[in-house]
């Protein structure tokens, strides 16, 4: 299925699951979108801190349309779930945000890692996911814009194939590059690896095998961690796991 085919089925609210078996060798994006006073601070956030909030488009003021990445797409409708913010809290968490949708709302459309999964899925790369975790890193402050990391986490059975997923993110910056940490993972203080606390309600995961190498990538979960954190008055973002899928291939957003 191609992705414009995609975004008018989620459109209809025909698909309300994640999306990350959606449209193979396609890229998908992470959402936030903030008043417009909060925009060029989160355009300098995501400047200081590119892995984990990789911004491959930005609207206009009350645009929901992101013409750099999608030939048609409505991001009030066009994602399975989203959350509604509201001075740092979530208030909502509809299927549509139309409703929602203000005229001074800038949106960032943000890379998802479930991009360079196709690529290492493709290089038949063994792995397990386990989960996205909020870390003790902390972001590069903007302004009244600050937070710490999400990110995603993989355990790969040899070192074969971590340095083959390294090497393969790492053309990827797009959907944030190479990994940001490799091995403990309480050295980024997540202290109970194996239960996801940032894909909110968590899903438990069994945790790595002692053979097992542990690597951490940044995370665009990254941007509601911020939004909660600088108590931004009001926001619109996806439901984890819920993404905009993208027109263009992850190989023609490669670096190299």
């Amino acid at each position: 299925m191609k992705p414009d085919e995609f975004r008018r089925i989620v459109r209809k609210g025909e698909w309300t699951k994640e999306t990350a078996d959606a449209c193979w060798g396609y890229g998908q994006a992470n959402l936030i979108a903030l008043p417009k006073e909060y925009a060029y601070e989160f355009l300098l956030l995501s400047h200081f801190n590119p892995r984990p909030l990789p911004v491959l488009d930005v609207t206009e003021p009350g645009d929901p349309h992101p013409r750099r990445v999608t030939r048609d797409a409505d991001l009030g409708t066009d994602l399975p779930k989203y959350r509604v913010f509201v001075e740092g809290k979530i208030v909502a968490e509809p299927t549509d945000v139309s409703e929602y949708w203000r005229d001074d709302l800038v949106a960032f459309v943000i890379g998802c890692s479930w991009g360079f999964v196709w690529a290492i899925k493709d290089a038949n790369v063994k792995y397990r996911s386990l989960g996205d975790y909020t870390t003790k890193i902390k972001l590069s402050p903007s302004g009244r814009l600050r937070g710490y990391m999400v990110c995603s986490c993989r355990a790969f059975p040899s070192s074969e194939d971590a340095v083959r997923a390294i090497q393969i993110t790492s053309r990827h910056r797009a959907f944030h590059g190479p990994p940001v940490h490799i091995g403990d993972p309480k050295l980024i203080g997540v202290e109970r690896i194996g239960e996801p606390d940032a894909f909110i309600p968590p899903w438990p995961t069994p945790p790595p095998e002692p053979y097992e190498i542990v690597a951490f990538w940044g995370c665009g979960i990254t941007a509601q961690n911020v939004v909660m954190e600088s108590k931004i008055p009001y926001a619109i973002s996806h439901y984890p796991g819920h993404m905009l899928v993208l027109d263009k291939r992850v190989e023609e957003m490669a670096l190299f």
